[in-house]
């Protein structure tokens, strides 16, 4: 495994800021996401405010979390349960144009100078600051702030001011909402997706005067409607001059008169809604007009000071401080940062693959958020992590219909990747097939139960869905008679995409058997459910039998656990004479090419061995991690926090460093070459994951919290919050010494390198580590 060289980076390097100085045609797009601002309804790209050159590169995209457009899947050759539609997050009307015109003449970026821009991660404001000037010698400062709120999932925000600095006279604005801007494709890379607004929304009605302007729109292929509407706060010397409307657009022209060297602040305020089809579209207007007015009636400053305590609050509890580097601390905070804005918080919304930064992967939910998303915000924002399994609860009843799509006659099958629902990959054995997804969603929900102990949850959703994910489970594998009864799950994908349709895939039947472990002490706990669900005392003996028998593929000779019945015995890639503008595989070879050999994608056993905990010996995990890592392209964003975290736990702490670095960085430094697209949601959840189960040796087991802290030479200092059954524990460490600090709640027992402690408020415990 080679990791990624440093880049040249687009972006300065500072512990709480995303400085951007400069414009770069090249980099722009690549900016666009990483500047991009979200609330987990609205993501926005980070665009500027008015047009750009032509010929610079960009995607503009403005996002409503679990809203989407559907349209038929193309086959060349189709077959029985295929899936039959997409869904694509949708696009909807950008809010953010606000173009100015000086004596006929666009200001735009081609006049400009001393430009620079900055995303303060502390606070969620995008602020930018530039000198333009005229072909005609006349001169402006621009400043302006951006944010989409946190305490309003309705609402963008953005303040302007204006200095004319040479001269007094009258400017133009249009503030537009614009909802015909250029759609993007990438037809060669599968990961892209493609996307166009165009395609995706039909015009229902729109209306505007000289306050205020709506558009209300029909998405394709479901009942989705959708309303955008926005009105400004103008100094009293603006003048409204016209409104000019197309079916694409609509912009609202104001006068401005600029007095040298003065200031001139305006606002404006942006809100989206949506409504499905029992909601008439006047019903729907009527609801954005509401949302306008109510957000016109507080200042920008008001809204600016809700929307910061948010951050306030999140950032005290979600805050990592890593010592020794800068690039790291950056790296996480972004990360985190960029968690919060895309996870959905109103248990109809899930996180997409790339949040809503972009539109890679058409804005599907994948198991990134069980397996990676869901474990990091159960520790730190457990009420975000309950409203994600929310989500996949309020699509069970969908889950259960692909299962009988799949010819199993009881149980559930949720979706490899999907929006509303229904299944949305178009190449089973890369989606279908990995059926894992009803494990990982049982991992989720284990993750989340053993954080918060939070029975409600298990009563009112988790146990439904551990109860109809295992009865799949049963209709899946089966009692092999020819090998003593043992139980085996055939024809599915694991984890690793480089491998496909495979029998007893040694992940899938591992997570199954934890699956099967878990729901059946959930029962256990819970009695009266059993009844609920309809759960036999035989249909769970059957539960124990499977669990109890499931067939785990060793191979003896290489004493490492066998990634499938097939895998060992492939001929091996030949690496050596691979080039390296050959990578990701993927984009250049066929899928059978890389079927026939022993290569992986990214973590698979390695992975299993990772959330299995102590289930398998440290010594049986380090040599798979030995026997297949160098087997591994890390072509997948989500392999390198994995290895990081097994590359800790073998001792091997320096090369878990590596591969931490590298994972905070993926999009900072647009490591995989497609940030441009969005970012890797998995992979920045799996950055903390590196830091809390990797150095600090985090594992949440039913007795408590256990750690076995060790810092490599390039961390000297970690420090992070856990929220835990609710209390609130800090835990700070370095190369020496542990400190962990329990900072409200009752009394906690852990246990720090094999030693059980008690933890009280107020009274800190200090304990040698192994860094």
């Amino acid at each position: 495994m080679t990791l990624h060289a440093d880049l040249t980076r687009a972006l300065a390097v500072a512990d709480w800021q995303l400085p951007d100085a400069g414009f770069d045609p090249e980099l722009h797009m690549l900016k666009e996401t990483l500047l991009s601002l979200g609330n987990g309804y609205i993501g926005s790209r980070g665009s500027f405010d008015e047009a750009l050159p032509a010929g610079v590169n960009h995607c503009e995209g403005t996002y409503l979390n679990g809203v989407y457009s559907s349209e038929p899947i193309t086959y060349g050759e189709s077959a029985y349960g295929f899936a039959r539609n997409n869904h694509k997050m949708l696009q909807v009307a950008n809010g953010k144009v606000l173009q100015l015109t000086v004596d006929g003449e666009a200001v735009t970026i081609s006049g400009a100078s001393e430009h620079s821009r900055q995303l303060d991660l502390k606070t969620g404001v995008l602020e930018r600051q530039w000198q333009w000037q005229s072909h005609t010698g006349k001169q402006l400062q621009l400043q302006s702030r951006r944010f989409v709120s946190q305490a309003n999932p309705h609402l963008l925000a953005i303040e302007l001011a204006i200095t004319a600095l040479n001269f007094s006279g009258d400017i133009q604005l249009d503030s537009i909402l614009d909802s015909g801007y250029p759609g993007f494709q990438k037809k060669d890379d599968p990961r892209v997706g493609v996307m166009s607004i165009a395609d995706s929304l039909s015009l229902l009605q729109q209306h505007s005067d000289d306050t205020r302007a709506i558009m209300l729109h029909q998405a394709h292929g479901s009942a989705s409607k959708v309303a955008a509407a926005m009105c400004h706060q103008l100094p009293a010397n603006a003048r409204w001059l016209a409104n000019q409307c197309t079916e694409q657009c609509i912009s609202q022209q104001f006068g401005l008169s600029l007095t040298q060297g003065d200031t001139l602040t305006l606002h404006k305020l942006v809100v989206y809604c949506h409504a499905d089809a029992a909601t008439a579209a006047d019903a729907l207007q009527q609801q954005a007009d509401n949302l306008l007015l109510q957000a016109s009636s507080q200042s920008f400053g008001s809204h600016l000071a809700a929307h910061q305590q948010y951050w306030a609050n999140f950032w005290q509890q979600a805050d990592v401080k890593v010592g020794g580097d800068s690039a790291l601390q950056q790296g996480i905070r972004f990360n985190l940062f960029s968690l919060a804005q895309a996870a959905g918080r109103n248990g109809k919304s899930n996180i997409g693959a790339k949040g809503l930064s972009g539109p890679g992967y058409d804005g599907h939910y994948f198991w990134d958020t069980e397996i990676y998303v869901v474990p990091v915000l159960s520790l730190t924002q457990p009420h975000i992590a309950r409203q994600l399994l929310s989500h996949r609860y309020g699509q069970l009843d969908a889950a259960r219909t692909r299962a009988r799509q799949m010819s199993h006659p009881r149980g559930a099958l949720y979706p490899w990747r999907t929006i509303g629902g229904e299944e949305c990959s178009a190449y089973f054995p890369a989606g279908t097939a990995q059926y894992h997804i009803n494990a990982a969603i049982a991992y989720a929900i284990r993750s989340y139960y053993l954080a918060t102990a939070d029975g409600d949850f298990i009563r009112e959703m988790g146990a439904e869905m551990l109860a109809e994910t295992s009865r799949l489970w049963l209709e899946l594998g089966f009692f092999n008679p020819r090998a003593d009864n043992r139980f085996e799950i055939h024809q599915v994908t694991g984890p690793d995409e480089y491998t496909a349709i495979v029998n007893n895939n040694f992940y899938t039947n591992a997570m199954v058997q934890l699956q099967l472990e878990f729901s059946l002490q959930i029962f256990a706990d819970y009695p009266k459910l059993k009844a609920k669900f309809a759960l036999s005392d035989d249909e769970l003996t059957s539960w124990q039998r499977a669990a109890s028998n499931m067939y785990l593929p060793y191979d003896s000779e290489l004493a490492v656990q066998a990634q499938d019945d097939s895998f060992l015995t492939k001929k091996p890639w030949d690496f050596a004479n691979t080039p390296s503008d050959k990578y990701p595989l993927l984009l250049h070879y066929h899928p059978l090419v890389i079927y026939r050999h022993q290569v992986l994608k990214q973590a698979d056993t390695v992975l299993a061995n990772v959330l299995l905990d102590n289930r398998v010996s440290p010594a049986q995990k380090a040599r798979d991690l030995a026997y297949y890592e160098p087997l591994t392209t890390h072509d997948s964003s989500l392999s390198g926090c994995i290895h990081s975290i097994a590359f800790a736990e073998s001792g091997s702490i320096e090369q878990a460093h590596a591969f931490f670095g590298d994972s905070a960085r993926m999009d900072l430094d647009n490591h995989h070459g497609n940030t441009e697209v969005g970012v890797h949601i998995a992979c920045m959840a799996g950055s903390w994951l590196s830091l809390v189960m990797g150095f600090a040796g985090l594992r949440v087991r039913s007795d408590g919290l256990h750690f076995q802290p060790r810092l490599p030479q390039g961390l000297p200092e970690l420090e992070f919050r856990l929220c835990y059954q609710g209390r609130v524990l800090k835990v700070s460490l370095t190369r020496e010494q542990a400190c962990y600090q329990l900072i409200s709640g009752e009394p906690l027992p852990l246990h720090h390198a094999g030693q059980s402690l008690q933890l009280s408020v107020d009274t800190p415990l200090l304990c040698k580590t192994g860094g």
